[in-house]
């Protein structure tokens, strides 16, 4: 059940609230009959439930005809997760509800006569019990398991730009920092590989760590130039993109670290119009320059990557 208002205070002034009332069930039975393994045949019934009231208050201002400034707080929950896949193991885990409050607040603007388009954000969250996968370990064996607390910040920024009539071009940079905060929070390791975190009774400990696959740094940017030609458009689009480097998994490891990422490519083609019909022909290359960076990894045995395309 949810509900949301809206208020006008002036006519450059407006304010947001909204109320929702979620009540999530979920009833979850997991049947072995066979294992690779030699265990026995087993059967696992788990029920879970919870309900929370979330809510969020935002406001918009209208500095002057291009400019824009908003801000927003909220909170919202996830329900009780399940993970139930039983090859390896006899155990159904199960993650409580996890809840986050965020705070965000920005500017929306164009400059240079409508030529260009500037959005900037700044933002912070706080999350509690935050659901996570422990994937893999040495007994290959994926379980949920809860965070005591979790926080990010970080900003964003996004821009489009007309360079001239047949130029255009975009740019976006964004932070993100996050870390864990949850001194017994500990999870099972690679089989052979070199962790860096502390280790406590063989298990790998978590505080004070990034969240996986979540890179400080990323950015990205394009270029298209179009030309009118014979009826139709000739067009020429370049992308870059960069992320810096990341953990693969929620302990950190060398051999399971991503390194920086750069990727640039090049499409160029003709576009024209057919009676009702719209066509395009093209040739294209994706990571013009060949990088080669490991982007996931399997850990339960040999220290196996995935590598970018």
């Amino acid at each position: 059940v949810f509900g949301s208002v809206d208020y006008t205070i002036t006519d450059d002034l407006k304010v947001t609230a909204g109320l929702r009332y979620s009540d999530d069930e979920k009833e979850f039975s997991a049947n072995r009959t066979l294992s690779p393994v030699g265990g026995a045949a087993t059967y696992i019934e788990k029920n879970v439930s919870d309900d929370h009231v979330s809510w969020d208050l935002s406001a918009n201002y209208k500095i002057n005809d291009d400019v824009n400034w908003y801000g927003r707080i909220a909170n919202s929950f996830r329900a009780p997760s399940l993970q139930g896949r039983i090859l390896f193991g006899d155990e159904v885990t199960v993650a409580d509800s996890e809840t986050v409050t965020s705070y965000e607040t920005g500017i929306k603007s164009d400059v240079l006569d409508g030529q260009g388009r500037v959005n900037a954000t700044v933002f912070y969250y706080t999350m509690d019990d935050q659901q996570l996968t422990a994937v893999g370990g040495g007994a290959n064996f994926n379980r949920l398991l809860n965070a005591d607390k979790t926080t990010g910040y970080g900003f964003e920024i996004d821009s489009e730009w007309v360079l001239t009539d047949e130029l255009n071009a975009t740019f976006n940079l964004s932070y993100n920092k996050t870390e864990l905060s949850d001194k017994d929070l500990a999870v099972q390791v690679c089989m052979q590989c070199t962790v860096t975190n502390k280790i406590e009774n063989g298990l790998a400990v978590l505080d004070g760590n990034s969240l996986p696959h979540a890179p400080e740094w990323i950015a990205n940017a394009t270029l298209r130039y179009t030309k009118e030609l014979e009826g139709g458009d000739l067009f020429v689009y370049s992308d870059v993109s960069y992320r810096s480097e990341i953990d693969f998994f929620l302990y950190e490891a060398v051999e399971f670290k991503g390194e920086a990422l750069f990727e640039a490519g090049v499409r160029a083609g003709y576009q024209w119009l057919a009676g009702d019909n719209e066509y395009e022909a093209s040739v294209f290359v994706r990571n013009l320059f060949d990088e080669q960076v490991v982007i996931g990894g399997v850990d339960f045995n040999n220290n196996t990557g995935m590598l970018n395309e």
